[in-house]
């Protein structure tokens, strides 16, 4: 679908992150970056949450981030956008504009199709 992550439910959400790693450090596969949603404007046919570019920056500054922190995570690896190239530029700029979510995003990730250059 196209449906979009809810106000209300983003700081449980970002919670999911937190234990997500924190249970796979315990079986033996420690995680070392996230990134907040693949292709996060891909409307899919299946399960799927569209990010815009500010939905995605205020979420990593105002939960994601903050949670991370709280939860003694801080030196996991924070990644945005995981898209297409043709839209990183866009998406960099409205992102990396934001000091407050720099802060916690530790770089960009992008498949390299979906662009004919």
């Amino acid at each position: 679908g196209d449906g979009h992550l809810l106000e209300s439910c983003r700081g449980v959400w970002a919670l999911h992150y937190v234990k997500f790693v924190q249970e796979m450090a315990k079986r033996g596969a420690p995680i070392w970056a996230i990134s907040v949603q693949n292709e996060p404007e891909a409307s899919q046919i299946w399960e799927s949450c569209i990010y815009t570019a500010t939905e995605e920056r205020d979420f990593i500054r105002d939960h994601l981030g903050p949670t991370l922190h709280e939860h003694g995570l801080a030196d996991l690896k924070v990644l945005f956008w995981d898209h297409n190239r043709d839209g990183m530029l866009e998406r960099a700029a409205i992102t990396y504009a934001d000091a407050e979510a720099a802060k916690y995003i530790w770089g960009m990730c992008w498949h390299w199709y979906g662009d004919p250059r």
